[in-house]
């Protein structure tokens, strides 16, 4: 019997070239995809992990394959879900949330924003919470629940809006693992005012903005030299989206 041979470069595709490596974010082992924190496989790979990958390294975005089942609970060897009966009623369904970092702001202004823009206050989250604390409690809350109505209505769009991009997230990192989060679990993220008001779809016309968040991760991770102290040490950018 002879022995398997190992398929030559030009039959390896991005996705096998990246799943030769464990992932430094989730830490995925070798041989399967990305997951997300909830263990759904997401939409495209960790940029920590494709740039391992030496003719990766300038990719803004890999999209994870669609036999690995993408936006699904990670289940070695499951087939692809059935798709979405074409014949059943669509519609809309937003989740709210706002946001603002000290007690001295007031949120009123997004909440009647948010308000107008049809979202029932019941389906509105928010808090007042330091940019110090790294978890948000009404915002995990309200990804919960856009989670839990896209499961059960999987032929409506599920909406995740707010009032501008800089509720969204505090830094590079929170931005790139809710861009992570919305595309896992078939989300779609909405701002209705700030520099890019508009609705986005991460595996529709709205990617390229995902893929903006990669790029962004991307350079506040690497460290740019911007003098160095009498001991070498290199002192790192900061990306903040706080106020």
């Amino acid at each position: 019997m002879t022995d398997p041979q190992t398929p030559s470069p030009s039959e390896q595709s991005d996705a096998d070239d990246v799943e030769w490596h464990a992932c430094p974010k989730c830490d995925t082992q070798p041989g399967s995809p990305c997951r997300s924190r909830s263990g759904a496989v997401t939409s495209a790979y960790h940029t920590r992990r494709f740039t391992l990958v030496p003719r990766l390294k300038k990719a803004l975005r890999v999209p994870t394959p669609a036999d690995r089942g993408p936006g699904q609970p990670w289940r070695p060897g499951t087939p692809p879900p059935a798709p979405i009966d074409s014949d059943l009623p669509s519609a809309d369904i937003r989740i709210g949330y706002a946001r603002c970092s000290t007690l001295g702001q007031e949120l009123d202004s997004q909440l009647d924003a948010l308000g107008k823009h049809g979202i029932p206050r019941d389906k509105i989250f928010s808090e007042k919470i330091s940019t110090r604390v790294r978890v948000r409690p009404k915002f995990e809350e309200a990804l919960r629940t856009a989670r839990e109505v896209k499961a059960h209505a999987p032929h409506c769009r599920v909406i995740f809006t707010m009032y501008e991009m800089k509720r969204l997230g505090r830094d590079a990192a929170e931005l790139t693992t809710l861009a992570d989060h919305l595309t896992a679990h078939g989300l779609i993220l909405e701002m209705l005012a700030g520099p890019l008001p508009g609705i986005y779809d991460p595996i529709g016309p709205g990617k390229l903005l995902f893929a903006f968040f990669a790029a962004m991760a991307v350079i506040s991770s690497a460290p740019i030299k911007q003098g160095c102290d009498l001991g070498g040490q290199v002192n790192d950018t900061v990306f903040d989206l706080a106020a």
